[in-house]
């Protein structure tokens, strides 16, 4: 019998039969065996007979909960698994980067080095803001009885607002409020330098802008979440349609459209401001939504017993990219009394966050926007055709960009977000769930795949996204990861072209470190996990190195890694015109969703929870995440032979790659696991 020394303890090979579980219970890890090559062939054991040619697999060892004793607590905390999750494979040819890209990287690098810190210092000192928000009151909550006689109403009995009889199990997050908060809106830019009026009104100075329905950012707001809305909760433009919703839960047979009854409030804030106005709007959006029902829509199917004002039971907010860092600061000054005593209510009353795609780190695409705005001759750059890009208007950069200097795109800047910003997001008192995406291509332009450090999906870093506070400083500190056992163990194999094509271009994202600091020769940046690629693949770790610059695990105060996935950044919110929801455009619930494709397909999704505390329950009986989430499967993907030895069917694996995804990700996307699972009972 062949003996093999796998994750670094040896076993004889007593390989499972096919399809079997890896480790079941408490019984010892039969791993599965390599072959041993002689150039691109097999070496058989002496003695096999019925050798068959070399097959592919693809097959579904069972729940990881049941494989791994360890892994029912619903976290990363069972890694490294008891046998190498990777055997075999080639590493893909080396993609040296274009002068284009170079050169790109050293005005940024350049500028980064020589303005960014004044641009820091000088925002330490702060910016003027609105003045504080005024007192805010909110009314009682109030069920209604049934009606003694047909035609009049019943009587109505006051309960405490966080009665649970408000809360309604089958619904999202238990029938709670739920508040919007978009992204940098880079049409917001567009705009104010084409000379659109509206899109130049300031907050709060020209508020209907923002507060009444024609108005230019409210328009805006509305548009950006219409088709995450129609697709999680009901159709805005037509309530009534029954082709809303999406739900595929346990008691489901089949993805179905089943219209939810949530209100919400979508929050309009202009990108062409930095991010204190950003927060004031949000905060003063939240008041009036709460005193006065300013700007909530209520579906037909909200319970008509029920009189609560808006969020008086605790609300959910959602938000996209930017979002993240606007929703995390403004909580956090909310909280201390910096904009009054309703802040401090309304903080209050948000239950959680969760975060699409978040920058709360920020992005160097903000970096971009400013070098080009502050650069005396931005025609003359590399990097010009990138702003252009992001902002969908030819020779963008030689209009006046000054006022970018002034932009969100000024928080942005990783150093300002994460020095300015950073310590507040570190005080939100609002639990924060992430969402985050490691995409093969970029959004906007081939360089922005070069000039973001380590894994990202087009705009966002997985630093960024995951909510890790550790800074990345290109030529400096790379991104947060591991070292690995072997780089080709690494690369995540197929037996598909295009997504072989897909795992190269995921690959040179583990490998983009941008000339940072390593612990080591092996080190490969991470997901949210150090053990998962965003595609689900098991990652060959050796070292994670906890508590360290490089830690893949490190969060800011109140902020948990919850799925991570092969997600572009725009899918989860602005939606993108090139690969709509099906819903958005009247298909059936059994349409296949997936993210951008440009390399894919990509439809992967991860649970990438690092912390149990996502799971304890909270005293109304809900739990930030529920426990049933952590549902996912094993797969395993390659190629073998088959032979018989002694009577009995044997296969060894010229190469093999472990895969752990959540419970029907063929088919869900990210924001369903979301509405399924978050805020429930």
């Amino acid at each position: 019998m062949t003996r093999a020394v796998l994750a670094g303890c040896l076993f004889l090979t007593s390989v499972p039969a096919e399809g079997a579980p890896a480790h079941k219970g408490d019984k010892p890890p039969a791993c599965d065996e390599a072959a041993e090559m002689k150039g691109d062939r097999p070496v058989l054991p002496p003695g096999a007979s019925d050798v068959g040619g070399p097959e592919d697999v693809d097959e579904d060892r069972g729940l990881v909960s049941d494989l791994y004793p360890g892994a029912s607590g619903g976290t990363d905390s069972f890694y490294p698994l008891p046998c190498e999750p990777s055997i075999g494979g080639t590493l893909p040819p080396d993609e040296p980067p274009t002068q284009q890209e170079l050169d790109a990287e050293k005005e940024l690098e350049e500028f980064e080095h020589n303005t960014v810190p004044d641009i820091v210092g000088n925002q330490k000192l702060g910016i003027d803001i609105p003045s504080p928000l005024p007192d805010m009151t909110s009314g009682k909550c109030y069920i209604l009885d049934k009606a003694d006689k047909p035609g009049k109403p019943g009587p109505r009995k006051e309960y405490p607002c966080d009665s649970g009889r408000f809360l309604r199990s089958g619904q999202p997050f238990e029938g709670r409020d739920i508040i919007y908060v978009h992204g940098l809106a880079t049409d917001h830019l567009k705009k104010w330098l084409v000379n659109y009026a509206p899109a130049r009104k300031l907050w709060p100075q020209d508020a209907s802008e923002f507060l009444n329905p024609g108005g230019y950012f409210r328009q805006y707001a509305d548009n950006y979440w219409r088709d995450h809305i129609h697709e999680n909760l009901f159709d805005p433009q037509n309530p009534s349609n029954p082709n809303a919703g999406w739900q595929w839960t346990a008691s489901d047979s089949l993805p179905r459209y089943n219209p939810k009854s949530n209100r919400y409030l979508t929050v309009a804030w202009s990108s062409n401001q930095q991010l204190p106005f950003g927060q004031h709007a949000f905060l003063t959006q939240v008041a009036e939504a709460m005193s006065s029902n300013t700007n909530v829509v209520t579906p037909p199917t909200y319970p008509t017993n029920q009189i609560r004002p808006f969020c008086s039971n605790g609300c959910i907010v959602i938000s996209h990219s930017t979002g993240d860092l606007l929703t995390a600061t403004a909580l956090s000054l909310g909280k201390s009394g910096a904009f009054g005593p309703a802040g401090v209510v309304i903080a209050n009353h948000i239950r959680a966050h969760v975060a699409f795609e978040g920058a709360v780190s920020g992005s160097r695409l903000g970096t971009l926007g400013v070098a080009v705005a502050m650069a005396p001759n931005p025609g003359g750059m590399v990097i010009c055709p990138v702003l252009d890009s992001l902002l969908g208007l030819p020779n963008a950069c030689l209009g006046d960009t000054s006022f970018i200097g002034h932009s969100i795109l000024v928080d942005l800047i990783p150093a300002v977000a994460q020095g300015v910003w950073g310590p507040i997001v570190n005080l939100s008192p609002v639990p924060t769930l992430t969402v985050a995406g490691g995409h093969p291509t970029g959004d906007y332009f081939p360089l922005t795949k070069f000039i973001l450090p380590g894994l990202d999906d087009g705009v966002a870093t997985m630093n960024s996204a995951c909510g890790n506070p550790n800074p990345v400083s290109p030529g400096a500190l790379a991104p947060s990861g591991s070292s690995v056992t072997s780089l080709v163990k690494a690369f995540e194999m197929s037996k598909s072209q295009g997504m072989l094509l897909r795992a190269a271009k995921n690959f040179l994202s583990h490998k983009n470190l941008m000339g940072g600091a390593t612990p080591g020769a092996k080190y490969l940046a991470a997901a949210c996990t150090p053990y998962l690629s965003p595609t689900g693949m098991v990652m060959p770790v050796e070292n994670p190195y906890p508590a360290s610059p490089w830690d893949a695990r490190a969060r800011y105060h109140n902020f948990y890694s919850f799925l991570q996935g092969s997600i572009d950044h725009s899918y989860d919110g602005g939606s993108n015109a090139a690969n709509p929801w099906p819903s958005s455009v009247g298909a059936p619930a059994s349409t296949l969703r997936e993210y951008f494709q440009n390399l894919g397909p990509n439809r992967e999704e991860v649970n990438a929870v690092t912390n149990s505390a996502v799971y304890v329950k909270a005293a109304d009986g809900t739990y930030l995440v529920h426990p049933s989430f952590n549902k996912s499967h094993e797969i395993v993907r390659g190629k073998v032979i088959k032979f018989k030895l002694f009577k009995k069917t044997k296969r060894i694996w010229i190469w093999k790659r472990t895969f752990h995804l959540l419970d029907k990700w063929e088919v869900k996307q990210s924001s369903h696991y979301v509405y399924e699972f978050v805020g429930r009972r």
